[in-house]
This record gives C-alpha cells, structure tokens and sequence, in this order.
C-alpha cells in the first residue's frame, strides 16, 4: 500500500502530538466528533492529526476541515491508502480500514518517533496529556487490556501479559521503524488468515504481546465497562472507579450511540460534541416508528417477554 500526500505539518514534533485516525466515508462524521472531544479536553496541547481513508471521502472531507477550522490547537492532514494486492481477511463487523493503522509508519515523516492511535467510534472526555508523556521504554505499544478476554489462547499469547484493546494505541515509532515491524505483521497475517477474526487487533496481540506497556482502564474505557457483557474478573468498586475516571470512552461493539436504540449511559456525550461539527443536523440511525415503539415500550416489558422476543426475531426462518 501506498499513502499519498496530503498537507504539511504545521510545528515540529517536540511542540506537537502526531495523532491517526483511520476511517471510510461512513465515518468521518464520527471521526470528527472524536476529535472535537479531544481538542475541547485538552486545549493546552497541539495535535498533528493525520485522517487515513482507503475510499475518497468527498464532500465528508470538506466538512471535517471546516469543522476543525474553529480549533487552534491542531493540524489536519487527510490522506489515501491504496491497497496494493495484499489480502487482508475482514470478518464480523469489521472493515478494511480497520487494518490501515498497521502502515502507520507511510503516514509521518522519518523524525516523527512516537504517534498517538486512536479509534473514530470512541470520544475523549478528559486530559491525556499523562497518557502521551508515559515511558514506553523499549516497548513497540501501550495498549490497554481487555479483562476477562479469553482470546490469549486463539493466539498463543501467555495469560500473564492479557489480550488488549488497539482503539487506543500509542506507537514507538523509531522501534516499530528500526526493527521492521511491518513486515512480520503482514507476514502473520499471510500465515494465520484462517484465525484472524478482530482484524488488526488479533495479530497486534499475536506478534506484539511481549512488547506492550500495560495502559490503565481509563484510557479506553470499552463497553463492557458500562454493560455486563461477561465476566470481567474485576470487583464492582474498581469497574465503578474506571466509569467515573474515565478518559477515553470508547463506543466498541455494534452499538453505536449514533443508532436510535443504543443504551449506552454516555451517549449523550457524543451528541453534544457532534452539535460543534459540520454535522450538527444528523439524526440518529434506525429512527423509525417501529424502533420508537422498542425504545418507549421495551423496557416495560418483564425480561422474559424480551428475552422470548429477541429469541423468536433472531430465529431462522423455516
């Protein structure tokens, strides 16, 4: 794949934050709320955003310069990446853009050493700033963990070091440069294509699990923080504190809180961020009278009747 050239940067790296964001058409509006959060919340930092986008993102791209036009603190860069024959397998909800943040190297200059990652379905609601100046010593990534995954064995990753999140990644970009880390990524996945399921994610854990620092909750606080999706081994004090400490929400999962029946406790946080971008207008997805009537009357109904009714719903057709 091949990036091509976009704007330059407006100050060098020691007085900036190389951000990237990776996305398609579908998400630019999301991707400017995610960065609209993220200049509010930090006002005393600079950023260097570079938007990555496989597809041309037409009239979107206008729109996110102009959002980001009342913003002092940052630089925009919006480039492509072509793909250049390489197969990539794309399972479940995932995209092909899921896996541009592993050319993260084609997108900032040779003295850019390190580069802050985060993911377009997600807001910041708080400073960073600690986590940008955190030491990754000779370590190619922080990551935050998943608790309670279980998919250290899918990939032959030892417990001890947990299977993380990559919506939110800072990037030793001199070692993932120095020790060529894109090419055994790319020739993991060649290898392990069959087994691969959370794109980009999986073979992040499986080639880089023993170079990643262990980054604190906070700074991306993914769903099952807010649901009990499943076990997250965690007493329910700490999981509170994570919540209420929370940085970095990150809106992981089918539910989006941009869809009319997502439950998530902090989607309103997302709508007010969107209501300072060129999408202010938008309205939810799925609103329509039937899910209206899911939203008013669902939970009214005992758990039994819903759980007899997204059983039959979800059942094959005869």
């Amino acid at each position: 794949m091949a990036a091509a050239d976009g704007h330059n940067f407006a100050l060098p790296e020691s007085a900036s934050i190389p951000t990237l964001f990776c996305i398609n058409q579908r998400y630019a509006q999301h991707v400017a709320v995610c960065i609209v959060s993220l200049l509010e919340n930090n006002p005393g930092s600079f950023f260097d955003i570079v938007v990555v986008s496989t597809g041309d993102l037409g009239a979107e791209e206008d729109k996110l310069r102009r959002t980001l036009a009342a913003y002092h603190n940052c630089t925009l860069k919006v480039t492509r990446l072509t793909n250049a024959g390489i197969d990539l397998p794309v399972r479940a909800h995932y995209s092909i853009d899921n896996y541009t943040r592993l050319w993260v190297a084609d997108f900032f200059p040779a003295t850019v050493s390190k580069v802050l990652y985060l993911d377009s379905d997600m807001i910041v609601v708080g400073d960073i700033g600690k986590l940008w100046r955190t030491d990754l010593g000779d370590n190619i990534l922080g990551a935050v963990t998943i608790p309670g995954s279980t998919r250290c064995a899918a990939f032959d990753v030892p417990e001890r070091y947990g299977y993380f999140n990559s919506g939110v990644l800072t990037i030793n970009l001199a070692a993932w440069r120095s020790e060529n880390v894109f090419p055994r990524l790319i020739d993991y996945i060649d290898r392990n294509a069959h087994i691969i399921v959370d794109a980009d994610q999986d073979v992040l854990n499986a080639c880089l699990y023993d170079r990643r620092l262990d980054l604190p909750y906070i700074y991306n606080a993914i769903s099952p923080f807010f649901f009990d999706y499943h076990p997250m081994g965690m007493a329910r004090d700490s999981i509170d504190e994570v919540r209420d400490d929370a940085r970095i929400i990150h809106f992981n999962g089918a539910s989006k809180p941009w869809h009319y029946l997502c439950r998530h406790p902090r989607r309103a946080d997302y709508w007010r961020y969107l209501a300072h971008t060129e999408w202010r207008d938008a309205l939810p997805e799925g609103r329509n009278f039937s899910n209206w009537t899911k939203k008013i009357f669902g939970p009214l109904l005992p758990e039994t009747v819903r759980a007899y009714v997204r059983a039959k719903v979800s059942a094959p057709a005869a």
